[in-house]
Order: structure tokens, then C-alpha cells, then sequence
């Protein structure tokens, strides 16, 4: 499998739940936040991450309505989101790996995709959810800038 494909396999499942695409990131706009999904590749290889982000509703950053990963208020990547998950997600992802078939990666990009960044996307889609979703740890490996932490009302030691 080529970056292209994958791009075109995972954005087809981002698309399928109203997200849409500029380059390699997709975007969600939702009443309560803007979702953000970018599919980074590594510098030193065929590595991919994804890295999942929000900018709440209320808040605005450079580059709005279609920000870069990097200037999103809320993100994470998803191998620390799911740590126990990072394995397998890294192995799927690293397309330089050829004792992976393509079935099994559309397999379970596909899976990647259902059963845990759709999800965890709804930790994402406002406000209320954010602070439920960070009083249950789920961001406790999240980036969120100072500015974000002042609009959801947190203190910086989470």
C-alpha cells in the first residue's frame, strides 16, 4: 500500500461521517467544536500517525475554518489516546512493512477508524464533553493550550 491509498482508504471512512478534506487532514464542523483528523507521515519513513484535534466552539484559531494539526486548542495523536493500542496501531501504519497484506490493512484501518477515532471524537464534539471526558482522563495525554483551558474553565494540572 502507497500513501495514496491509505489516504483514500482512510479518508473514504472520515467522509462517511461528515467529514471533509483539504491535503491530508479532514475536517468536522459540529455545533459544539470543530473537528480536526490528520493523517501526519513521518519524516523518516512510510510512518503515518493520527493525530486527532479540536477547537471548541467559542474559540478561533489561525487558520480557521481549516486550521493545521499544529494550531489546533485541543489534540492528541491516537497512539496516546489508546496506549494499550499503540502496537498495533503503529504496525497498520507503518506502510514499509510487507508482512502486512493489503486486505489485512484495509482490515483494520478500517477497524482503527469504527472502533476507536470515531469514538473518540465524540469525547470531542463540545464543551460538556470535553470537561466529562478529561474529568474521566481520557485527555490526560492531550496537548491543550493555555487558551483552550481558559475557555473550558480547567486549571493547567490535569
Amino acid at each position: 500500500m502507497d500513501k495514496k491509498s491509505l489516504e483514500t482508504i482512510f479518508g473514504e471512512l472520515l467522509v462517511t461521517h461528515g467529514f471533509k478534506k483539504k491535503a491530508s487532514t479532514w475536517y468536522r464542523q459540529g455545533e459544539g467544536a470543530l473537528q480536526v483528523v490528520d493523517l501526519q507521515k513521518s519524516s523518516f519513513g512510510m510512518q503515518f500517525y493520527i493525530n486527532l484535534c479540536c477547537v471548541p466552539v467559542g474559540m478561533s484559531v489561525e487558520g480557521m475554518p481549516t486550521p493545521k494539526e499544529h494550531k489546533c486548542s485541543i489534540r492528541i495523536r491516537l497512539t496516546s489516546a489508546f496506549p494499550e493500542e499503540k502496537e498495533e496501531i503503529e504496525k497498520i501504519l507503518d506502510l514499509e512493512r510487507r508482512d502486512i497484506d493489503n486486505t489485512m490493512r484495509l482490515n483494520q484501518i478500517t477497524r482503527i477508524t469504527n472502533q476507536l477515532v470515531i469514538p473518540f471524537l465524540a469525547l470531542m464534539k463540545d464543551v460538556t464533553s470535553l470537561k466529562r471526558a478529561m474529568e474521566k482522563g481520557r485527555l490526560k495525554n492531550a496537548l491543550i493550550d493555555l487558551a483552550a483551558q481558559k475557555h473550558l474553565g480547567i486549571n493547567e494540572a490535569r
